[in-house]
């Protein structure tokens, strides 16, 4: 398994267990999960900027 399948395998659980946590879990496990899932959220978007750098052409003046 790649890492990045691995990473949306966890990003899949966490948002599954989220939505478990806000049927039956308490306040403190709702803010971690949202923690948690905000944190995701961020390294989403590091991923996504470093695959555009990754994929900047200097030489195409388009971008």
């Amino acid at each position: 398994m790649s890492e990045d399948d691995g990473f949306s395998r966890l990003v899949e659980a966490v948002i599954a267990t989220h939505a478990l946590l806000l049927a039956h879990g308490t306040p403190t496990m709702q803010l971690l999960s949202r923690l948690l899932l905000i944190e995701i959220g961020a390294e989403i978007a590091l991923r996504s900027d470093l695959e555009t750098a990754a994929n900047d052409n200097p030489d195409d003046p388009q971008g």
